[in-house]
């Protein structure tokens, strides 16, 4: 492993489902040299922040209400266990756990060895990932694993979404008799949740594709200043298919009577 480079705090991209823009927002950034952005996990780091909100439950006071129960006041006991060393036999240690400090610990050595450390070794001073399904949940466990980390909430006019997510055969739908309402339901949950965070920096696709002054303000917010100025005119990364099929009539009506609300907060008429 390269240990003469510093890395340096990590940023994440959360983007509100897939054909929005975050690949290329992630060659784009890494296009500097100085980051490499890697790609999805499938959702995996959904399952990190509920399993530590699970460890968080077993800690917590049991008169506090989690998101799957009661506290099981295993920081309790482990204080208990501290304090009377092993002889613990006779006393309740359903739920004994170590310090919350300890598993958020884990963790991020587990993200370090297998995101950072990479990088490092392949010339980065700096990682991160991008994501199309993970909600703000897993935003704020990866804050509290990188305080210091870079937040970017990427969403695009859902009806572009949607239509190139039809092109390329309702990609990764799970539901292939009601794609309209999985993709439209998954869109409305991330961008209102993206929406409502209270740090990061929130990036429409449009802007990211028409805004030069945009783009600029999310490089200063990245600390980020070797990206090719036309990086986004000259990229042919694209992602071609033969398909150039629409939304139909009742596909738009459906997915308005979904994301209508949420849409015009968003500030696409």
């Amino acid at each position: 492993m390269n240990t003469t480079v510093r890395m340096k705090e990590p940023i994440f991209i959360f983007s509100a489902g897939w054909r929005s823009g975050s690949t290329l927002m992630q060659r784009m950034l890494t296009a500097s040299g100085e980051i490499l952005i890697w790609g999805e996990a499938g959702g995996a780091l959904n399952r990190f922040a509920e399993a530590m909100e699970c460890y968080r439950q077993m800690l917590g006071p049991g008169n506090k209400k989690f998101k799957h129960g009661f506290g099981g006041e295993g920081d309790q006991q482990y204080q208990e266990l501290t304090k009377t060393g092993r002889d613990i036999s006779r006393k309740w240690i359903a739920c004994l756990n170590p310090p919350e400090d300890v598993f958020l610990e884990a963790f991020r050595s587990y993200f370090n060895s297998v995101y950072s450390g990479p990088a490092r070794d392949l010339g980065y001073s700096r990682w991160g990932l991008k994501e199309v399904q993970a909600d703000i949940d897993a935003a704020y466990f990866l804050r509290d694993l990188y305080p210091q980390s870079k937040f970017v909430f990427l969403i695009r006019n859902p009806e572009d979404c949607l239509t190139s997510i039809k092109r390329r055969r309702w990609m990764d739908c799970p539901d292939r008799e009601d794609p309209i309402t999985f993709f439209a339901n998954h869109w409305v949950r991330l961008a209102k949740e993206f929406r409502e965070a209270d740090f990061g920096c929130h990036v429409k696709y449009e802007e990211l594709i028409n805004s030069p002054g945009a783009v600029s303000e999310l490089f200063e917010y990245l600390e980020i200043t070797s990206v090719p100025q036309d990086f986004i005119k000259t990229s042919n990364a694209n992602w071609n298919v033969r398909n150039t099929e629409d939304l139909t009539y009742f596909e738009r009506r459906r997915l308005y009577r979904i994301v209508g609300s949420e849409r015009e907060k968003a500030g696409y008429r």
